[in-house]
């Protein structure tokens, strides 16, 4: 697609007004802490979303939300839980966020349901704003997009983009804000809940341009719970079980991206299958599932068979970075890069003293504000309750 000089200039314009919009909304804050979780069940009131015989996703979804809201609120009260809808009532999609950026949320999560023309597409996803080159995300996004429709004088309030057309989304292309690492930090632990708990079948956290998280001023994800039009999904999405089973997942998720922002060294978790049994467990580190964290690293090696180090991540990333890239800024030249899974990860400060790095991290956090500390033994991420046991710290 060619774009014009003028166009250019009329994008990076939104661009500038984006930037400035949000600056207004959200002030800048703390982001050790995660006081306030902002949860959106998708669709409502006259947008049902996808719908099966008498089966709707609005009413999937807002089950789902009050489900997790109230665990959240019963097991960790020091969190303010805000919904944007907690009825059969249609919310416009730039209303949902602004919903949180006014409430000044430490972190924002869309809950939706897939559909998909081939019935035998199944799983559960997670996505970040951002400008995916795969073609499914794009499409799965568009879907989603599309509700603006509902809406009046939907040109102006989405600043010209247009449902269904591949190219309003350049102007998602330049829309990479500042939380997009720990919003895919988030969504990678929920990938990793939705797997321990048998939810459903992992199709990954990715990429894609969805509206309701494109100005939210937080970490903000969109989860999609499986497919309406696969028969085993749908089966467990409307059962009660099923959603409740859904909300722990979701609930454990939140609870261990709070315990690392926070630098706890324990994660409350909920298991069992009907009483959700409160237990307390070590947080676990920033890394895939242990099948993908046994890939050689870059951190710690050629170090002792019981070397326990520390580091402080920065950055996520879907391609490999220079170590000296301006992304990087006050630590240009100073990273660590270790690759987990299908990401590489950033890291900076590694030493064997946990008291030392905790220090750091503080330092590092007036720059990189969602920065977090996490912890190797021999190059491999291990819990950090476990890392300080083990380093007698």
């Amino acid at each position: 697609m060619k774009v014009s000089v003028s166009g250019f200039l009329a994008i990076l314009l939104l661009l500038v007004g984006f930037v400035g919009e949000v600056g207004a909304q959200a002030p800048a804050k703390d982001r050790a802490s995660v006081r306030t979780i902002v949860i959106d069940a998708g669709h409502g009131g006259k947008d049902p979303g996808t719908v099966y015989r008498q089966y709707r996703e609005k009413d999937i979804t807002l089950k789902v939300a009050l489900l997790l809201g109230g665990m959240i609120e019963k097991n960790l009260p020091d969190v303010k839980v805000i919904y944007t809808r907690k009825t059969d009532v249609y919310v416009e999609l730039a209303r949902r966020g602004n919903i949180a950026n006014k409430a000044g949320a430490d972190l924002f999560l869309s809950i939706h349901v897939d559909a998909a023309t081939n019935s035998s597409a199944a799983g559960c996803s997670t996505f970040v704003m951002g400008m995916s080159k795969v073609q499914a995300n794009l499409d799965v996004a568009m879907r989603e997009n599309d509700v603006i429709s509902f809406e009046e004088d939907y040109r102006v309030k989405y600043e010209g983009y247009e449902p269904g057309s591949t190219e309003s989304f350049i102007i998602f292309s330049l829309m990479q804000h500042a939380y997009i690492d720990q919003s895919m930090t988030f969504a990678e632990i929920v990938q990793k809940h939705y797997v321990q708990n048998k939810t459903a079948v992992d199709r990954g956290a990715r990429q894609a341009p969805y509206l309701v998280l494109w100005k939210t001023a937080m970490p903000s994800v969109l989860t999609e719970l499986g497919f309406m039009s696969n028969a085993r999904d749908r089966a467990f999405l409307v059962s009660e079980t099923g959603q409740r089973k859904v909300a722990r997942s979701l609930f454990n998720a939140f609870s261990e991206y709070k315990s690392r922002v926070e630098g706890r060294t324990k994660t409350v978790q909920l298991g069992g299958e009907q009483d959700d049994t409160v237990t307390e467990r070590d947080t676990e580190s920033a890394s895939e599932p242990a099948s993908e964290s046994k890939k050689e690293s870059t951190v710690g090696k050629n170090r002792g068979s019981k070397e326990i180090t520390f580091a402080i991540q920065v950055k996520i990333s879907y391609e490999r970075l220079s170590p000296n890239d301006r992304v990087f800024g006050p630590y240009r030249g100073k990273v660590t890069e270790k690759k987990i899974g299908k990401y590489y990860k950033y890291f900076v400060g590694e030493s064997a003293s946990y008291q030392q790095v905790a220090a750091m991290q503080q330092k590092v956090r007036r720059t990189v504000k969602d920065a977090f500390m996490v912890a190797f033994r021999n190059g491999q991420p291990i819990a950090m309750a476990e890392a300080r046991r083990l380093s007698g710290q």
